[in-house]
């Protein structure tokens, strides 16, 4: 255990939890609107259903990263505050922590419903299944047409922002905590 403390202690390892704090918030921030920014605008410019299997990758790819980011920014963030009482290396991973819940709560169901279109379909197969039962490319996807898919998109790309901002203001907290004057001078 004292050599734990010895660790948090120490202005080097304080260093390295700041800026891993302030980083793996910063990257999530920074993931985060590129999909609000680049990713869903130019999903929007080719057909809902063939961009459907493309947004399925990113969100595959990009949920994984975003976790890691909130859980690193929390196992970072805390023993900072812990050791220097700086609020803003407590309230930084808190606003990210809430990212979880209102994932939950507001985006699975919509994650969920974009994913089950996508089920048991990839690529000329749900094509010719739809020609075989006589839809059109424009009506395909277990009965979803791209109207649907193109709402679903829409309301996923308002939703996502929410994260987006949570994210932007948990990554001003933890840069204000780092080089504000006030903080600044808690360490002299």
């Amino acid at each position: 255990m004292s050599l734990l403390q010895s660790l948090l202690t120490s202005p080097s390892s304080q260093t390295v939890l700041k800026t891993l704090t302030v980083g793996s918030i910063g990257l999530f921030a920074g993931q985060a609107l590129s999909y609000n920014a680049i990713i869903m605008p130019a999903l929007r410019t080719i057909p809902p259903l063939t961009a459907l299997p493309v947004w399925a990758k990113s969100y595959n790819v990009g949920k994984n990263m975003q976790v890691s980011l909130i859980i690193t920014s929390l196992l970072a963030g805390l023993p900072v505050y812990y050791k220097t009482g700086n609020a803003f290396f407590l309230m930084g991973p808190l606003v990210m922590s809430a990212i979880i819940p209102f994932t939950l709560a507001f985006i699975m169901p919509v994650n969920h419903t974009l994913l089950g279109i996508l089920d048991g379909t990839e690529g000329k197969a749900a094509k010719t299944s739809s020609k075989q039962h006589g839809k059109n490319d424009h009506q395909s996807l277990h009965g979803k047409g791209e109207g649907d898919v193109k709402e679903l998109y829409v309301k996923w790309d308002l939703l996502h922002f929410g994260r987006t901002v949570m994210s932007l203001v948990a990554f001003g907290l933890t840069l204000y905590g780092s080089f504000s004057r006030h903080v600044l001078t808690m360490f002299q």
